[in-house]
């Protein structure tokens, strides 16, 4: 009997989980076709901060955060203004090939927008059409930063890497007929010092990583577009 009730446990969160959304690549003829009224929006941007990812137990958290307390309070230091700037050359971008651009300037919570009812393949989760209806969009870029910081590998209690700068999220292209994507890619940029990252306070060798993954996201974002 607990046999069958693990089973059953295990197919209710298999087809309760979401699956992963997979690239659709930007096609030569997305850009290219008849101008579009296209709005480009950033996601609320995420705190510079450190991670974590295997240290998964509550104690095993909170010794990888008294660990690298002197890291994280740098880290936090760390601007990502030159990730804030993405919206303005994405823009930029799509006038020059033709497009009517719109730049929307407020920062959207893409965990408040409603889910959308159906759930066709390579279509948008979240539902963008009070956007399109509000600034009369044919199309909406969405550049979506999760997290920007250092992350460093854990194995529980014990670190199984070097700290490495990051910038991790996604960039797509939602056509608001239908709110299939015209484009989606994730992002994951990892970035290693080169040489001893443990140099405190500064940390040179590692506050050069975390700016090399920066402009490796912002390539990530801005190539397809050009």
């Amino acid at each position: 009997m607990r046999l069958i009730w693990s089973l059953l446990c295990c197919m209710l969160l298999a087809a309760c989980s979401t699956p992963r959304q997979a690239a659709v690549p930007m096609s030569a003829t997305v850009l290219s076709a008849k101008p579009a009224r296209i709005g480009v929006a950033m996601s609320t941007m995420p705190k510079v901060d450190t991670y974590f990812p295997g240290a998964s137990c509550l104690l095993c958290k909170a010794a990888a955060s008294v660990a690298n307390t002197a890291l994280t309070a740098h880290v936090q230091t760390l601007p990502s203004d030159d990730l804030l700037s993405l919206k303005e050359e994405a823009a930029a971008l799509l006038r020059k090939k033709g497009h009517e651009v719109v730049v929307i300037a407020e920062a959207i919570d893409i965990d408040a927008l409603p889910d959308r009812t159906d759930s066709l393949p390579n279509a948008a989760r979240k539902d963008f059409s009070a956007l399109g209806r509000q600034y009369k969009l044919d199309k909406l870029l969405v550049i979506q930063i999760a997290r920007v910081g250092v992350n460093r590998t854990y194995n529980s209690y014990i670190p199984s890497g070097d700290p490495q700068g990051m910038v991790s999220g996604a960039g797509y292209l939602v056509n608001l007929d239908g709110q299939g994507y015209d484009w989606y890619r994730t992002v994951r940029q990892l970035r290693s010092a080169s040489g001893n990252w443990d140099e405190g306070p500064s940390y040179p060798g590692l506050s050069n990583a975390y700016f090399q993954a920066i402009e490796g996201a912002r390539d990530a974002f801005l190539k397809p577009l050009n």
